[in-house]
């Protein structure tokens, strides 16, 4: 479905201002979700009401209002940010994960790698400046072995709609600058 079409279809419930259909970087297809921005908010509530577990296009669309309003994210996600890593456990045994969706929390990291044998904490990592995700964390293990077999386990599987890359994690060297800000934060 274009922009054009998804733009038709929503003009039944307002004005539409602006589509954005959100595209895989690379296979350039459709990740098969958008962001409508509609005239006004009642406007975006009946599209909601209109369309909210309707076909579109041939499939059955959720459609609501965004977690995180554009551009709101350190208003919104600051306190949850400053509490996500409360009691993350940093140890050496540690994998890397990347190709985090931008809606992956840390609880949600924590919950996809729990039932993981050895399994301590995670956490993802954000932009200090704005809130948002840089699309990689960090979950560490009790054990290099578990470590090892969440990495042979879990490597590829998808969450929310992105398969995971997960590589062992190396420690590097931190500076005391970067010691301290995380102390202090």
């Amino acid at each position: 479905m274009t922009s054009d079409q998804l733009s038709e279809v929503f003009a039944e419930a307002g004005q539409v201002r602006f589509i954005e259909i959100i595209y895989d970087k690379v296979t350039d297809r459709s990740r098969g979700f958008g962001f409508v921005t509609m005239g006004s908010v009642d406007e975006a509530k009946e599209a909601i009401r209109m369309f909210d577990g309707s076909q579109v296009g041939g499939r059955t669309v959720r459609v609501n209002f965004p977690e995180v309003p554009r551009g709101g994210e350190r208003k919104v996600m600051g306190p949850k940010l400053q509490s996500s890593n409360v009691g993350y456990v940093d140890t050496p045994h540690k994998l890397y994960a990347g190709n985090l969706g931008w809606g992956i929390t840390s609880q949600g990291l924590r919950e996809a790698f729990a039932n993981q044998e050895g399994f301590l904490s995670a956490k993802v990592i954000y932009e200090r400046a704005s809130g948002r995700s840089r699309g990689f964390g960090f979950i560490t293990f009790s054990t290099a072995d578990a470590a090892e077999s969440a990495l042979t386990t879990m490597n590829g599987v998808e969450l929310e709609g992105r398969p995971l890359r997960l590589n062992m994690a190396s420690d590097r060297a931190r500076s005391n600058t970067e010691a301290y800000a995380e102390q202090s934060a």
